[in-house]
């Protein structure tokens, strides 16, 4: 069954602040810039209990960092944080739509969500404190739950990859999956679209040798996949998947491959035909 997702912009512009709901859910969202923070605060979700997250870089600009938070009113929190944080550029808030998260619920939606993020490891948590899951009813649990799976739904709406894993383990092909294949120097590698995603399959080699031509993005990408041993050695001149990884464009993918820039929808292919040809014919 489809779930309809609506975006509200509240300015009539993309940048401006905007709001997120899933049809007949009871979690809401509310997107906007560090600039518009004077503009959310006299909304009223900023004087709901909620959750929210705050997303921007280090002072250097090179690392990505989160911080993931609670608040009852929300908004108290947020002004705190545009005087003490200064990394933040982007804020995601999600409350109820009726008032009806508990602080007990907001607390148990703060700390699985921080969880989450940290077994992901996709970013830097600028949290200092890691708090524990309180304790909490069956049924207030039951509800919260439930708000977390929205709050994850929005998440992937948004394309935020904050908490979505780095690897899977190792899924077979099924009969009549296609599955695309690309080569270069000595390595082979095979990939296969799976839920919208770009799956690089356990047992692809990758080059080790990095190209002028690669950016910082897929550098620390491929550091980070070795440091966590998804990638690992093979001999002299190649790593080996050990897991399934997954990406959203096929160029990255193929990037992680070769090592340097690549066009992944001309390297990729299945059959003969390149990626880019199947999915004209689709």
């Amino acid at each position: 069954m489809g779930k309809t997702i609506r975006i509200y912009l509240a300015n009539d512009n993309m940048d401006g602040l905007k709001t997120v709901e899933i049809s007949n859910g009871t979690v809401k969202a509310t997107v906007f810039s560090r600039p518009l923070l004077r503009e959310f605060s006299h909304r009223s979700e900023a004087s709901r209990p909620g959750v929210y997250m705050l997303y921007g870089y280090t002072a250097n600009e090179n690392t990505p960092m989160l911080y993931i938070g609670e608040g009852d009113p929300v908004g108290e929190r947020l002004k705190d944080h545009g005087n003490e944080k200064d990394f933040w550029t982007e804020a995601f808030v999600f409350t109820a739509k009726d008032d009806y998260f508990t602080k007990t619920q907001i607390k148990f939606l703060e700390s699985k969500l921080i969880k989450l993020a940290k077994e992901a490891d996709r970013i830097s948590l600028n949290n200092v404190q890691f708090p524990n899951v309180p304790t909490i009813s069956e049924a207030d649990q039951d509800e919260a739950e439930e708000f977390l799976e929205m709050i994850q739904l929005i998440i992937k709406v948004l394309h935020l990859d904050f908490f979505e894993e780095m690897s899977w383990l190792p899924i077979e092909p099924v009969q009549d999956e296609l599955i695309y294949e690309y080569k270069t120097k000595k390595a082979v590698a095979k990939m296969a679209i799976r839920n919208g995603k770009y799956v690089i399959l356990s047992g692809s080699t990758v080059v080790k040798e990095c190209m002028q031509s690669i950016t910082a993005s897929v550098g620390n990408y491929r550091d980070k996949l070795i440091n966590d041993e998804i990638l690992k050695a093979h001999d002299d001149d190649l790593y080996i998947a050990v897991k399934d990884i997954p990406f959203n464009s096929s160029s990255y993918a193929a990037a992680i491959i070769y090592g340097g820039s690549v066009s992944g929808p001309i390297v990729w292919k299945c059959n003969g035909k390149t990626l880019k040809e199947m999915e004209s014919e689709e």
